[in-house]
């Protein structure tokens, strides 16, 4: 493995990269950082992002005035959906000033009863109090963790007795085979095995996990992303020439085009980890 990415790193990523999540991932109408789920009700990009909140909202068994902690809540696209639409108390975590800017400034755009409360925090040493939540919510951020055994003993620690974890993300299936051209170039340092993220939930003290193999609702999005990045590479190469484009956004287009031939090559899938405190 090469040296791993510390987080001014990722935060780097996300702030000079937002561009193109704008620019090709609906990032402005859906808010979403994340891959989306596509099925029979959805046609579009956009369904399929809102989509996936919905999925992972009734996997979590969201109830109405719920705590939730959006770990890595990105530009506040989950939050204000939760806080939308089952009135959950919300606070959304993220390493990047910018994005919890624009997240405050996202959630003061809508007319929400209950408003999500954004802060600059590592969601693997929290500042809260034991037992302050009754969901965890990880959607591909916890991919970004150098430890992921830190953030699920942190998520047990907060969460209230019966609390509920979910996590969507992508998992590694042969090990050391998730090749790192593509991984860094999305600020990931890397891919955790399914065996060993389930280890880690039964050794910090999770009953009833389950994890689900959504792959085949990702896939669209991820050959989206393929066909995308070659045009897009292009572009962005020329850009880099005339000072408008850098290398980091370059590599992140890179990663849009070897991400999709890992996935067909089985190196890795994307799935649904969920589960509960005793």
């Amino acid at each position: 493995m090469t040296s791993m990415l510390d987080q001014e790193e990722i935060v780097k990523y996300y702030d000079e990269c937002e561009t193109d999540y704008r620019l090709f991932w609906d990032l402005d109408r859906s808010l979403a950082l994340h891959a989306g789920y596509w099925d029979s009700t959805t046609r579009t990009l956009h369904e399929a992002l809102a989509r996936e909140n919905e999925v992972l909202a009734q996997k979590a068994k969201i109830q109405s005035g719920e705590k939730v902690l959006d770990a890595g809540c990105g530009v506040g696209g989950s939050s204000i959906y939760l806080a939308d639409k089952y009135m959950c108390r919300v606070t959304g975590i993220s390493l990047s000033e910018q994005q919890v800017s624009n997240a405050n400034k996202n959630s003061e755009k809508r007319q929400l009863e209950v408003k999500p409360e954004f802060f600059v925090m590592d969601y693997t040493k929290t500042t809260f109090a034991d037992e302050a939540f009754d969901v965890v919510w990880g959607l591909e951020s916890i991919c970004h963790a150098e430890h992921k055994e830190a953030f699920i003993k942190e998520a047990y620690r907060i969460l209230k007795p019966k609390g509920r974890l979910i996590v969507a993300d992508g998992f590694a299936t042969k090990s050391g085979s998730v090749s790192q051209n593509w991984l860094e170039g999305w600020g990931v340092n890397h891919l955790e095995s399914i065996t060993q993220f389930d280890q880690y939930l039964e050794s910090a003290g999770f009953q009833n996990i389950t994890f689900s193999n959504i792959t085949e609702n990702v896939l669209p999005s991820s050959r989206r992303l393929f066909w995308i990045s070659i045009p897009a590479w292009i572009y962005s190469k020329v850009g880099e020439l005339f000072g408008f484009r850098s290398k980091l956004q370059t590599e992140n287009i890179k990663s849009a085009f070897h991400q999709y031939r890992a996935i067909k090559k089985g190196h890795w899938q994307y799935g649904i980890f969920y589960a509960e405190k005793k």
